[in-house]
């Protein structure tokens, strides 16, 4: 029996502005829950990059994010990308991702990889957007990408995988990633991507290194 979107999305509230496709509603769903199960105070947030071309090499974003993520900041995490084209903003990746904030605070890890993504040769721009955005800054405006140039405080970016409310609210926000695409120039092309949370990467797993990072911080 073929996946359907109602099926995949179980019973989650999910968009329904746009036509779905159920194995890419299936994936985002996947990482969500993965990573509420395996990280530790798991958060999402939403990172944009306007890229130079459709040849843009996405597996670059998994590339940065180990090194900074996993091997500098020593955080798990997971990710969701979706290639779009507008008409202002051209080519852009969306990246759902995914992290854990058992011993770094959220911005730090947030900051640290639109940073890195940012210093990847065919990003133009990568910005961070917060939970709620000004409607009236569309990505089909040359200032989308100005508007949120740079972290502000003051906004709320992520969503806490733990509370339920903000889970649920997390699969209906991102399940816009998961629309079937409408341009015939990028039908046909492999315009997304999923990661979760590597095995090791567990909450227990980050519990034991954080005991030990205290241990030894009071010797």
């Amino acid at each position: 029996m073929p996946k359907t979107v109602k099926s995949v999305a179980k019973d989650y509230t999910y968009n329904t502005t746009y036509t779905l496709d159920a194995r890419r509603l299936e994936s985002i769903i996947k990482v969500l829950e993965t990573s509420k199960d395996n990280l530790n105070k798991p958060q999402v947030a939403h990172i944009v990059l306007q890229v130079e071309s459709i040849e843009f090499d996405k597996s670059l974003i998994n590339t940065t994010l180990n090194t900074v993520l996993e091997k500098n900041l020593d955080t798990g995490y997971g990710y969701y990308i979706a290639m779009e084209k507008s008409e202002y903003s051209g080519y852009h990746v969306h990246i759902m991702l995914t992290f854990s904030t058992g011993s770094k605070y959220a911005f730090t890890v947030l900051n640290e990889a639109v940073t890195a993504l940012y210093e990847l040769d065919d990003v133009k721009t990568a910005i961070a957007l917060p939970r709620k955005t000004d409607r009236s800054v569309s990505i089909d405006t040359r200032d989308y990408y100005t508007a949120f140039k740079k972290l502000n405080t003051d906004n709320n970016y992520f969503h806490i995988l733990s509370d339920e409310a903000q889970f649920n609210d997390a699969v209906h926000r991102y399940s816009y990633l998961a629309k079937d695409e409408t341009k015939e120039e990028l039908k046909g092309r492999r315009l997304t991507q999923s990661k979760t949370p590597k095995a090791y990467k567990t909450k227990q797993g980050q519990k034991i290194r954080k005991i030990k990072i205290d241990l030894k911080d009071c010797a």
